[in-house]
């Protein structure tokens, strides 16, 4: 789904003025009419502390069972570019923005997304570049098997879905920045030619603790699942079949390899203790990229050596 950032990035923005455009009172019935009026949309509005959510149904959120379409993507982003002008122009106190996208064909999908409005403003005023803005976009994939299930009883469970109300849950800068960590995290392993040839992202998972006991604040935990490449051994095959009376042909095989690699740099061969320190590396600048020290620690744990690091935030070298 990474073609949806793209798509979804720029918008028109209103510019800003004494008077709000959209005060917090007539909010939900801006958005509302702005979708129905410019894009020919239905939506439904609610908020949550200081986030602003809204619900959007698809017919056809997935094609195929496989990833959103074209057309798709453009409705996503324009109803991102209503939340992101509305938000930009009332006097509420919103910090984030949430479209929660379903699909009216399969039950217990959605489709959110997320922006925090002070990297929107940043972008604004060039402050941050596109390729940041992109990756601050939260985008997350959710499905409920059990609304399937109770669409699966009939006409009366159907019934009931459609009467369902729609919430969203706060965001929380940590939980946001977390997941945004996470991805980040799995996106260098797979984008990295080196750490990709290396390694295989099978899961990544990350929290924001608040309360830890014996630490005077939360702490930012992750789960790292992270297969190493070079874990099997180099097969016969990969060294040749060479008689050992032949040593004419594997001493000429040695000096090839060696004119071969010769003139250009030899590149690092990542280990899989390369993971905690790598994945910390990551940690740390997106933390810095927000100027974000309100935590006592962060830990990452890879499952697969089943080691751990532990840094606490005053040996960060901020």
């Amino acid at each position: 789904m990474k073609r949806i950032f793209p798509v979804l990035l720029l918008f028109t923005f209103t510019t800003y003025g004494c008077k709000p455009t959209y005060p917090r009172a007539k909010v939900s019935e801006s958005i509302i009419e702005l979708c129905k009026k410019e894009y020919n949309t239905e939506v439904k509005v609610t908020f949550s502390g200081k986030t602003l959510g809204v619900y959007m149904p698809l017919d056809d959120l997935l094609q195929g069972y496989s990833e959103p379409s074209e057309e798709t993507y453009k409705k996503l982003g324009n109803v991102l570019q209503v939340l992101s002008r509305v938000a930009l122009s009332t006097d509420a106190d919103f910090e984030f923005i949430t479209l929660v996208a379903k699909d009216s064909k399969i039950s217990g999908f959605e489709l959110v997304l997320t922006r925090y409005v002070e990297d929107i403003k940043r972008f604004m005023v060039g402050d941050i570049s596109r390729g940041e803005y992109i990756k601050r976009m939260l985008l997350e994939t959710r499905f409920d098997p059990t609304l399937l299930l109770s669409e699966l009883i009939g006409k009366e469970g159907r019934e009931n879905l459609k009467k369902e109300e729609f919430s969203i849950e706060e965001v929380r800068f940590p939980d946001f920045i977390a997941k945004q960590i996470s991805r980040r995290i799995e996106d260098r392993f797979n984008e990295d030619k080196r750490l990709k040839k290396n390694f295989k992202v099978v899961a990544i998972n990350g929290e924001f603790i608040p309360k830890v006991s014996h630490m005077e604040g939360g702490i930012f935990k992750f789960s790292l699942n992270i297969v190493s490449k070079l874990e099997t051994t180099r097969s016969l095959a990969e060294w040749g079949t060479t008689p050992a009376g032949d040593l004419f042909s594997l001493v000429w095989r040695a000096a090839r390899n060696a004119l071969k690699n010769f003139s250009k740099k030899r590149e690092k061969k990542f280990k899989k203790e390369d993971v905690l320190p790598i994945s910390l590396e990551t940690v740390k600048s997106v933390l810095q990229r927000y100027n974000f020290r309100d935590f006592a620690g962060i830990e990452i744990l890879d499952k697969n050596t089943g080691k751990s690091l532990i840094v606490d935030n005053k040996g960060l070298n901020w």
